[in-house]
């Protein structure tokens, strides 16, 4: 008699997940945004978040070329979902004041990285050219918060140039307060209590411009 022969175990191979360009482009997003705020820009690099959303090192690749691209998509991504929440939240509560939003925009900046990723994007000649697909996505973005900011000043014959003044005036604090973090404000002398009402400071000279 024969001796029987070895029963083969059968391999169950990974059920791959199906998704389409778009949702795995979001998921990769998502995973790089989280490694952001909890590992800074050193962990927001194409390797680790690949893993982190259990994707290949070449499917990241294939949707943003390199970290770089990735890192300016990320910047664009969430620069966008930040004006879009800003549009929402003027438009469904009118009767929020300046104060109480800029105090939730600076914590917004200030806590996930957003603004240092911009920075580093900036020195390391990564930044956003308006002809660029990030950059008109993002033209395109602050083109729907001008009106909403405009509707809320002063009626005068240069009313959406006066709202992008103000628009500008607030970005620029808000990336250099999220960039510059303890350092900037300890060496020009405010405390750590003057820092943390400079948001609603700041909004109460919106007000201002607004009665004038």
């Amino acid at each position: 008699m024969s001796a029987p022969k070895p029963t083969q175990l059968s391999v169950r191979q990974p059920v791959r997940k199906r998704r389409t360009p778009n949702e795995a482009r979001d998921e990769i997003l998502l995973a790089a945004e989280d490694r952001l705020r909890i590992h800074g820009i050193d962990g927001l690099n194409v390797v680790d978040v690949a893993k982190a959303c259990g994707m290949s090192h070449a499917t990241v690749l294939h949707h943003f070329g390199s970290t770089g691209g990735m890192r300016r998509a990320l910047v664009s991504h969430m620069t966008a979902r930040l004006i879009d929440d800003i549009v929402a939240s003027l438009e469904q509560h009118p009767e929020i004041e300046p104060p109480e939003m800029l105090r939730s925009l600076f914590h917004t900046l200030a806590t996930g990285g957003h603004t240092k990723l911009l920075a580093w994007l900036s020195l390391s000649g990564e930044e956003f050219a308006p002809s660029g697909e990030s950059g008109s996505m993002l033209i395109e973005h602050f083109n729907a918060l001008i009106p909403v900011i405009a509707a809320r000043l002063p009626e005068s014959p240069d009313q959406l140039g006066h709202a992008r003044r103000v628009v500008f005036m607030i970005a620029t604090a808000a990336i250099g307060f999220g960039v510059g973090g303890p350092l900037l404000p300890a060496v020009i002398g405010l405390s750590p209590d003057d820092t943390d009402i400079f948001s609603v400071w700041l909004g109460q000279q919106i007000d201002h411009l607004r009665s004038n």
